[in-house]
């Protein structure tokens, strides 16, 4: 009896890790991924060079095109920088999208399309290049949350001789639409969209 019961338990143990084995093998189904935010694709699809509605989640962006119902919603990271300070969020990487949000602009640079911005979590700004091609801003001050695509670093020589690191991200959309009822306020940049 006793030599009954070991080898089930031996046979259950095996089968256990048979499953577990071939869990940890298994390929997802087309269609799905594992990420909690949305595909490259699902971003391009939806929102390149277009205006979207942002969720009113604060820690993690809830976005949509402007013609999806109320109710769905695509995640995306919001961008709190390089060099982060929050727990439990985790460094940008390279060619990922994220939504900025509380930025502000700064002055444009020597490369048209590319500005200086003010970006990241609220407690910390980090210096941050922003490439546009369809966004063109005619006046500083905050800018409407928009969605873009990390694309590294890269090297500045400041007034002092100092050479430092500053993160570039590329437009993907268009700014939000503002959906607070009223007018935009003065105090967002204007720009024009081409």
């Amino acid at each position: 009896m006793r030599a009954c019961r070991e080898l089930a338990a031996r046979a259950a143990l095996i089968a256990i890790a048979v499953i577990a084995l071939g869990a940890g093998c298994a390929k997802p189904m087309p269609g799905t991924h594992r990420s909690l935010y949305a595909s490259a694709e699902e971003v391009e699809e939806n929102f390149r060079g277009k205006p979207f509605v942002l969720g009113n989640d604060n820690t993690v962006a809830l976005v949509r095109p402007t013609w999806w119902d109320k109710d769905r919603w695509l995640k995306l990271p919001f961008w709190f920088g390089v060099n982060i300070l929050v727990p439990g969020v985790q460094q940008p990487k390279e060619g990922e999208y994220y939504v900025i949000s509380e930025a502000r602009l700064g002055k444009p640079l020597d490369t048209p399309g590319e500005w200086m911005i003010e970006a990241g979590s609220s407690l910390i700004k980090q210096e941050t290049v922003l490439q546009t091609s369809r966004v063109h801003y005619l006046t500083g001050g905050k800018l409407l949350p928009i969605i873009v695509q990390y694309m590294g670093k890269r090297s500045f020589t400041r007034p002092d001789g100092k050479v430092v690191e500053i993160p570039v991200v590329r437009e993907v959309s268009a700014p939000m639409k503002w959906t607070l009822g009223g007018a935009v306020p003065a105090s967002y940049a204007r720009y024009r969209v081409e």
